[in-house]
């Protein structure tokens, strides 16, 4: 495989979206598709509309779509049942491309269609441990399933939490190397003094109290998967002897002339932006021959209430631990931990009955987080339209079909400023 480097930034794919498969995958209305481009698209149960449902629950002219800035925004037109985003009726919500929305009894996809340059999407929703909803991770799983056989050397980036590790373990799964040895290094914690000769094994001798050779990671991992984690801190002096063993599947034991073969498959992750700490651009390029950036979970809400049912189940042993007003109120969190940090919270939610241990009468209440999200949603959707028309404030306005002064209340509540024409 050639070497590629691939960022994902969270819901935005590659280039910018122009059109969107609509497809009911669950419900009444079952097999029903369209595709949504610029413009308004209708959904009911009216042949008149883009997407005809044949539900009972859905009616005549139920909501409609419009395609910004590579998202949906999804507009109940006064329907009967009413339309949910992420379990929750909505009179407008902003919804991410691979998102899922629920009108009457049917469940609607929008899946992007294929396009040139356009990152592959996974149809699977578990791999190996790690569970996808939102289009950002399909991505993901997409490129994982696409180099996991190969035995190329992989780069994972992003925040802390976001799940690495976890991807780092599907890749070695999908590899031929599945029934070998998964041996993860952590170069954050070992040692200074010692970290060359856990990483590469020592001769008897080598340093005082080395009474016998010991075998390192890289024997650990013979014939499978080293997983390098927090790469981004080896100490630049044993930088050299990594890209050794990455160029030419050899290294020295410390204290040894013996030179040794490796059979290794090498992983990486790191939170750090190697090219901007004075990491070694050759050794970069040589742990970079695929480089995956998983998203951070705040920019795929699609995901964490799988996530959070997921947990809920593994710690408790049992279905339906977590009510829905919990599931709501993480969806509303913007989880700078990630991953790491939505585990820890349904832990604290099935040891206390609350979130982060506070009392039921300090959380917020539906009205509060319904508040926090609209906020959310409408700075969002106002820088968005700012710069889908270049700052210009009147071209905005217009646009947003709000009257001129409501539209101009709205950026200076949000701090925002264009050019008016």
């Amino acid at each position: 495989m050639s070497d590629q480097t691939v960022t994902l930034g969270g819901n935005t794919p590659a280039q910018p979206l122009t059109e969107l498969a609509v497809e009911a995958v669950e419900g009444p209305g079952k097999g029903a598709r369209g595709v949504l481009k610029a413009g308004t698209f209708f959904i009911g149960s009216d042949p008149g509309c883009d997407l005809v449902v044949k539900d009972d629950a859905v009616s005549r002219r139920h909501c409609a779509l419009e395609l910004m800035a590579g998202e949906v925004v999804v507009k109940d037109l006064g329907s009967r049942n009413g339309t949910r985003y992420l379990g929750a009726k909505v009179t407008t919500a902003r919804v991410p491309a691979g998102g899922s929305i629920t009108v009457g009894k049917t469940t609607l996809q929008l899946k992007p269609l294929s396009a040139q340059g356009a990152l592959p999407v996974s149809a699977r929703e578990e791999l190996h441990g790690l569970f996808a909803r939102s289009l950002a991770m399909k991505q993901v799983f997409a490129l994982l399933e696409r180099v996991g056989p190969a035995d190329s050397t992989v780069l994972l980036t992003g925040e802390t939490g976001v799940g690495k590790g976890a991807a780092a373990r599907a890749l070695h799964a999908l590899s031929p190397r599945a029934s070998k040895p998964f041996h993860v290094f952590d170069c954050a914690a070992a040692h200074r003094g010692t970290l060359e000769s856990v990483l590469f094994g020592h001769a008897k001798g080598a340093f005082t109290g080395a009474d016998r050779d010991r075998a390192g990671a890289v024997d650990a991992a013979h014939g499978g998967t080293l997983f390098l984690d927090e790469v981004g801190e080896l100490p630049i002096d044993l930088q050299p002897k990594l890209l050794r063993l990455l160029e030419e599947r050899e290294f020295t034991p410390l204290g040894s002339n013996a030179v040794r073969r490796a059979d290794v498959r090498v992983i990486s992750a790191t939170h750090r932006d190697l090219k901007a700490q004075g990491f070694r651009k050759d050794l970069y390029f040589r742990l970079a021959v695929t480089e995956i950036e998983l998203p951070p979970l705040r920019s795929r809400p699609d995901d964490i209430a799988v996530l959070a049912e997921r947990f809920a189940r593994e710690l408790s042993g049992a279905e339906g631990a977590l009510d829905p007003t919990t599931i709501a109120a993480f969806q509303c969190m913007q989880w700078p931990g990630n991953v790491r940090e939505l585990r820890n919270a349904v832990e604290r939610v099935l040891a206390f009955g609350t979130i982060e241990g506070k009392a039921p009468e300090e959380q917020a209440g539906f009205i509060e987080a319904r508040d926090s999200a609209l906020e959310r949603f409408e700075r969002d959707y106002l820088v968005a339209l700012l710069k889908q028309h270049e700052g210009n404030v009147t071209s905005a306005a217009k646009a947003s079909k709000l009257a001129r002064s409501h539209f101009y209340r709205l950026l200076e509540r949000h701090g925002l400023s264009g050019k008016r024409s």
